[in-house]
């Protein structure tokens, strides 16, 4: 086998040089003898991991109060009189409350539904024409046919003996989804008189 050639001495300069740049850098790995590596048992310092906070990808949820129904609204001017607001809206709490308590359903969808079955869809404006009266059907518009509707029921219900207020209009309500209130035939009479005087529609009165 090959042999190398022996390294030449170092000079004193030398050593001193290597003995100084040994001491250096010991003190930087921390270790005790100047020309041997780092022990592993120095303790190595670790890096705290930061995690930031999730956030929502959604916009924050606000508690904001639904509005009210419109529907609703119309009904408590309708049963409102001498302009007491707050008795009105007293009356129609307690109506849905009665309406809930009867059929223990959603009370809302049973009063759309009420008033919207006791709805017509025309007017009859009369008018003399000499000595004959001219009859002709007018067609009404959503708030007028649910005016109509609930005015219908209004006075039906104030007709019903005993009871609160609001006991009777939710009875009326319920009597008109079940048939049997007497707005329903209001409501024929009328379309019944539109079919016949259907060729005074273009007829100004």
């Amino acid at each position: 086998m090959a042999s190398f050639p022996p390294l030449p001495d170092a000079t004193a300069s030398e050593e001193s040089a290597l003995r100084k740049a040994s001491d250096t850098l010991s003190g930087m790995l921390g270790s005790s003898d100047p020309l041997l590596p780092m022990s592993s048992d120095t303790p190595s310092t670790s890096m705290t991991t930061y995690t930031r906070p999730s956030t929502p990808s959604g916009p924050p949820l606000l508690n904001v109060p639904p509005a009210q129904d419109p529907l609703l609204h119309f009904f408590t001017s309708m049963v409102m009189k001498d302009g007491k607001r707050q008795l009105a809206q007293r009356i129609t709490s307690r109506t849905l409350l009665y309406l809930h308590t009867f059929t223990r359903a959603p009370p809302l969808p049973i009063l759309r539904k009420a008033i919207l079955t006791a709805s017509p869809a025309v007017r009859i404006a009369s008018s003399k024409v000499g000595a004959k009266t001219v009859h002709r059907p007018i067609p009404l518009t959503e708030k007028q046919r649910t005016f109509y509707g609930i005015l219908w029921i209004k006075r039906a219900a104030e007709k019903r003996p005993g009871m609160t207020a609001e006991e009777r209009l939710a009875r009326e309500l319920i009597a008109v989804i079940e048939g049997s209130s007497p707005v329903l035939k209001i409501r024929d009479d009328i379309h019944k008189m539109a079919t016949v005087n259907r060729g005074n529609a273009g007829t100004r009165v």
